[in-house]
C-alpha cells in the first residue's frame, strides 16, 4: 500500500483517527456527563439554599411576632404604671432601709387565763301558791333585793305581804301618772299617784325608780329597817308601820303566802 506523504500509510492513519475520534467522544461524554452533575449540584445548592431560606423565614417570622407581642404589652404595662403614678404618689421605700420582719406573736403573760365567759342567765323559779309565773317573778326580785342588804328572811316575808295586798304582785303604772304610762308595766292603777309593786308615792323616789321592782323593793327595805323592832312585830305591824295604809290589819291575810314563797326562793 502505498504511504501517504504526510502521515504514513492510509491504514495507519485511518487507525489512528479511529483512536483519536474514540477519545473525542470519550472525552466529549465526560464533559457533558461533569456539565450534567454540575448542573445537578447547583440546582441542588439552590434548592437547598431556597428551602434554607424559607425555613429561616418560617423561623423568623414568630420570633419577630412575639418580639412585636412583647413590645407592645410591655408599652402598655409602662402606660399603666405611668396612669397609677400620676393617680397614687410612689410609696416605694428606700433601698437602704431594710423591710421590717414579720412579726412574731407575742406570748401570753404568765399566769394569764382566758377572758371569763357570760354568767348564765339566772334560773327561773317555779310558781307556788297559785302563783303567775310574772307575779313570782317580781316575788323574787324582791327578795333578791333582801339579800343583797344583808337582810334576814322576815323582812323578805313583811315585804312579799306588803306587795301582795299592795299589787298583787303586778308592777303597776297610774292612770294619773302619765310617765308611768311610757314605763314597762302590768297593769294600770288609779290609786292617787301611786305606782309600782308596793304603790308607793312621789315622796319615795322618782317614777322610773319606783317602777324598776328591784329598787323599789330596797327603798322598802330602807324605811323597814329604819321601824325600832320590826324584827318582833307582826308582820302585818310591820308592814303597815311602813306603808300607813288605810286598812292596818290587810296585810295579816297574806302572811301564809308569803312565807310559802320566801321559802321556795331560798331552800
Amino acid at each position: 500500500m502505498p504511504a501517504d506523504k504526510t502521515g504514513g500509510p492510509r491504514h495507519l492513519r485511518r487507525a489512528r483517527r479511529g483512536r483519536h475520534s474514540a477519545v473525542r467522544r470519550h472525552v466529549s461524554l465526560a464533559s457533558a456527563c461533569a456539565v450534567i452533575a454540575f448542573a445537578v449540584i447547583g440546582a441542588l445548592l439552590l434548592v437547598s439554599s431556597h428551602n434554607g431560606r424559607s425555613q429561616t423565614v418560617a423561623q423568623s417570622e414568630p420570633s419577630t411576632q412575639r418580639e412585636y407581642d412583647r413590645a407592645a404589652d410591655a408599652e402598655r404595662r409602662a402606660s399603666r404604671s405611668e396612669q397609677r403614678t400620676g393617680d397614687v404618689p410612689s410609696q416605694q421605700p428606700s433601698a437602704s432601709v431594710p423591710a421590717p420582719a414579720s412579726a412574731a406573736p407575742k406570748p401570753s403573760p404568765a399566769g394569764s387565763t382566758a377572758p371569763p365567759s357570760r354568767a348564765p342567765a339566772p334560773a327561773v323559779i317555779a310558781a307556788v301558791g297559785g302563783l303567775t309565773q310574772a307575779e313570782m317573778n317580781n316575788a323574787v326580785a324582791i327578795i333578791r333585793a333582801g339579800q343583797k342588804q344583808g337582810l334576814p328572811s322576815r323582812a323578805y316575808v313583811v315585804a312579799i305581804a306588803t306587795a301582795l295586798q299592795e299589787s298583787h304582785l303586778h308592777n303597776l303604772a297610774n292612770s294619773n301618772v302619765p310617765a308611768s304610762l311610757n314605763l314597762p308595766n302590768e297593769g294600770v292603777g288609779s290609786d292617787h299617784d301611786s305606782v309600782g309593786l308596793f304603790q308607793q308615792r312621789p315622796s319615795w323616789g322618782t317614777v322610773a325608780e319606783l317602777m324598776n321592782p328591784a329598787e323599789a323593793a330596797q327603798r322598802f327595805y330602807a324605811a323597814l329597817a329604819e321601824v325600832n323592832g320590826w324584827e318582833q312585830m307582826a308582820v302585818t305591824v310591820a308592814a303597815q308601820t311602813v306603808q300607813v295604809s288605810a286598812y292596818p290589819d290587810a296585810y295579816a291575810k297574806w302572811q301564809s303566802l308569803a312565807e310559802q314563797v320566801v321559802a321556795a326562793v331560798t331552800s
